[in-house]
């Protein structure tokens, strides 16, 4: 009846419009949810933290941007970032926005991947409950993550306690969510689409609630559509939970004993060096290409102004054509001027290239030298350090399957007293530490070249001996791989290591005792 579709119009009409008119005078003062964010990000600041607040709609990040800014300390720097804006201005925002010690990013879901914020911020707040429970994690995951310097990071999930959407979502989705994590140690995404899980919680709430006078309610009562629904989605979550809790049974990864790890991982650590051993070298490369190198409160300040062209090519700095920076090497140092430094940071990766080409190269004037002759005082006579690379085909056969072969290399130092024909072969720990020994007396250059011919003589005689350091490295090796094998319950694989040789030598130093005064 077209009488009765104009008079449904004109009620659904008169009851959205009185419903925007409640809206617009809660806004501001009359805001108690505004108002006490203000507070918690307020205290957040205090504290020394940088939040990001997340939003799920543009409209309500825009308004809380221009309510925070009214209502929080002076100085403090707010800015909002949406899905309104195209990519290259989001990313162009944020990095404005981190160069302001005080600091709040106001956000919707379009920076919960894709950008690292967790150099500039180390807070989350929720102040709208998503409808999906992995995208909290996908938020908080933007702020603590590699390369965050904080050891703390906060997150605060806010709500509203007389909310029923909001306590939906947290009975729904959330504490489940929790729930399925803290029982299975991952997180497990909800089996239906994002559409469906907001109709499974609508149909409940909004489609079958009408009051007795057939007028939809203000308030959202529970009721048994609701509850049918909601343990339609749960039974179809647990499944899938059940079916990933068996799928890590077959593969086994939670019975791989830490102890075990810790061992490999102490091993592949000594290998690639410490956090102390990049800073060494990256300062120590700086310095000897020429670069002023002055260090003021934990940070290194670096201005390549007087360096040659070739060491200023190898550095990547293709974002930023300016010859000096700031460089940190620690987790604490809260810089966001800084750029933290570590093993695989595109300026040491370019600073290790140029070193070893220019050393490599008979021709270029070279910072480091693969032979070499000191005077120090760390060695009572003379002794003689060798850098090794080691090759190895480790072959692996697998019933019924072509055989498989993969090149490892490895890198180490030996060491020895005396010369090559009286040879006495120290413990690989010390040769180590003996590579950090500095020059305390000069020795002429004929002098130098002389020890450095009378080892290339008595090559021959110590080469028995590094084979020999090849073949236990190559055991050790598979002893290492047999191990990871066994841990990770992988069977009916054998492996063998065949050595490559031969041993390459890369570098030669040796180290003279200090002349004794008579």
């Amino acid at each position: 009846d077209p009488d009765i579709e104009k008079t449904e119009y004109s009620n659904t009409r008169r009851r959205l419009l009185d419903m925007a008119k409640k809206a617009d005078e809660l806004k501001g003062e009359h805001d108690e949810k505004l108002k006490t964010a203000a507070k918690l990000i307020d205290e957040l600041l205090s504290e020394g933290f940088r939040p990001i607040v997340f939003c799920r709609f543009i409209a309500t990040a825009e308004y809380l941007k221009d309510e925070l800014h009214k209502r929080l300390p002076k100085g403090t720097v707010v800015v909002a970032v949406t899905g309104a804006l195209p990519p290259e201005e989001r990313e162009e925002r944020v990095a404005q926005l981190s160069a302001d010690p005080k600091r709040v990013l106001v956000c919707t879901d379009c920076l919960s991947e894709g950008i690292n914020l967790q150099e500039h911020f180390d807070a989350v707040f929720h102040y709208d409950l998503s409808w999906n429970p992995t995208r909290h994690e996908q938020r908080e995951g933007r702020v603590d993550r590699f390369g965050q310097r904080k050891k703390e990071v906060r997150a605060l999930t806010f709500y509203g306690v007389d909310n029923q959407i909001d306590g939906v979502v947290l009975n729904v989705l959330i504490q489940k969510h929790k729930k399925i994590r803290d029982e299975l140690g991952i997180s497990v995404p909800v089996p239906i689409d994002t559409r469906a899980v907001i109709d499974a919680i609508l149909e409940g709430l909004l489609l079958n609630n009408r009051s007795g006078s057939g007028e939809r309610q203000d308030f959202l009562p529970f009721n048994e559509s609701f509850e049918r629904e909601r343990e339609r989605l749960h039974n179809e979550w647990q499944a899938a939970t059940d079916r990933e809790k068996q799928s890590r049974s077959i593969f086994a990864q939670q019975s791989i004993k830490p102890d075990e790890v810790f061992k490999e991982l102490t091993s592949v650590r000594s290998a690639i060096g410490s956090v102390a051993d990049v800073e060494r070298f990256t300062i120590d490369a700086l310095r000897l290409a020429g670069a002023v190198v002055a260090q003021r409160q934990g940070a290194y300040h670096v201005d390549l102004a007087e360096t040659p062209r070739a060491v200023r090519d190898a550095i990547d700095r293709s974002d930023n054509d300016q010859t000096k920076f700031m460089i940190t090497f620690d987790d604490k140092i809260d810089s966001a001027a800084a750029i933290r430094l570590g093993r695989s940071h595109p300026i040491v990766e370019g600073l290790a290239a140029h070193i070893l080409d220019s050393a490599l190269d008979p021709l270029a004037q070279a910072s480091a030298r693969r032979a070499g002759v000191v005077r120090t005082a760390r060695v009572d006579r003379r002794t003689t350090i060798l850098i090794l690379r080691l090759r190895y085909h480790l072959i692996s056969e697998y019933p019924g399957k072509p055989v498989r072969e993969i090149l490892a290399e490895d890198c180490l130092s030996v060491a020895f007293e005396r010369a090559p024909e009286n040879a006495v072969w120290i413990d690989h720990a010390i040769a180590d530490t003996l590579l950090d020994a500095q020059p305390d007396g000069n020795i002429e250059p004929d002098q130098a070249r002389d020890y450095i011919q009378t080892f290339l003589d008595g090559f021959s005689l110590i080469q028995p001996k590094l084979e020999a350091i090849a073949r236990e490295r190559g055991d050790a090796l598979l002893d290492a791989h047999r191990r990871v094998r066994i841990a990770a319950k992988i069977k009916n694989v054998s492996q063998r290591v065949v050595h490559a040789p031969p041993v390459d030598i890369l570098a030669v130093h040796i180290l003279l005792p200090i002349p004794k005064s008579v």
